[in-house]
């Protein structure tokens, strides 16, 4: 059993590194251990296309600057490469290839057992992402579907799914995200299969980004918020229940807080929505064979399954 710095990080993601830079800032060691061969390893795993839904100067980690040459919507590879410039400007103690495994309470402190061994140290910062583990439904039938089944966080490029009838299942920010590019990409059909329907903002409007907005309004009352948030995704987008989507029960405040579930942000969904190239469509009731059976019994046969 071996000692370690008085403050283990688990997790080289943005928020591990970023805890890391702001404890060597007061002056306390830690040392962060990463279960990858470098930094950002979920942001490497992600589709090409993506790009954060945050502005460049409201992205920033504590410390460093994201440069000026990522642009407003910073891109996965250069979101990828400022972590790394990150992490090396920072001087921070990674360990790579180490699989945290589990915690122990120890002595007022934790032991850390990992691939590498046991390990004794004062404080623990937990910071794998909330969305680590991807969740692929246990859908009634699935282990008798012979279609694919797949989770978008195993997709690397919308260009793979070109040319097949695709089922995506989720509107949420991922799936709203990823079925813009899935449209432009060329796929032959697009259904979005959706239980709770999204509360959906634009990016921008009239030109302008929205994000700096929601930066004072945290200082309003949930209800105002949500107000805002529901007027303009209106004037932006009108009454979406005319293409087949639900309006949402909470406010995107609201079921952050109740649900931890994040806003979507359009990125062209609701273009190919209203121009008729993808279909909102009920939740999965069950699989049969080929088939995909719906809330309400109607009956599709995409090519993929693609749960988000």
């Amino acid at each position: 059993m071996s000692a370690m710095p008085p403050v283990v990080i688990v997790g080289a993601g943005s928020a591990g590194l970023a805890a890391a830079a702001a404890l060597r800032q007061v002056g306390v060691e830690s040392a962060v251990l990463e279960r990858g061969p470098s930094v950002a390893t979920s942001w490497r795993g992600r589709h090409e296309e993506l790009r954060l839904n945050t502005m460049r100067w409201l992205s920033d980690l504590p410390g460093l600057r994201i440069p000026r040459s990522a642009g407003r919507w910073v891109s996965r590879d250069d979101y990828i490469s400022y972590l790394e410039r990150y992490a090396a400007c920072h001087r921070l103690d990674i360990q790579f290839g180490v699989h945290v495994q589990r915690l122990d309470p120890a002595g007022g402190g934790w032991q850390i057992r990992s691939s590498t061994g046991c390990h004794d140290t004062s404080r623990v910062i937990v910071a794998t992402g909330y969305d680590r583990v991807p969740l692929l439904p246990d859908w009634p039938g699935r282990s008798r579907l012979s279609t694919p089944v797949m989770h978008v966080s195993g997709l690397r490029r919308a260009t793979d799914l070109a040319g097949l009838r695709v089922l995506l299942v989720g509107a949420g920010n991922s799936g709203v995200e990823i079925a813009g590019h899935l449209v432009n990409a060329g796929v032959a059909a697009l259904w979005v299969s959706v239980r709770t329907p999204p509360n959906i903002l634009p990016r921008e409007l009239a030109g302008l980004p929205l994000h700096p907005a929601s930066v004072p309004l945290r200082a309003l009352p949930e209800r105002l918020r949500d107000y805002g948030a529901r007027l303009t995704s209106r004037l932006a987008f009108g009454d979406l229940t005319r293409y087949g989507l639900p309006a949402p029960a909470q406010g995107p405040y609201a079921r952050l807080r109740t649900t931890g579930v994040t806003l979507a942000i359009d990125e062209g969904f609701v273009a190919h929505l209203k121009a008729g190239r993808l279909e909102i469509v009920a939740e999965i009731d069950r699989l049969a064979g080929r088939e995909v059976v719906l809330r309400g019994d109607r009956r599709l046969s995409p090519d993929i399954v693609l749960a988000a």
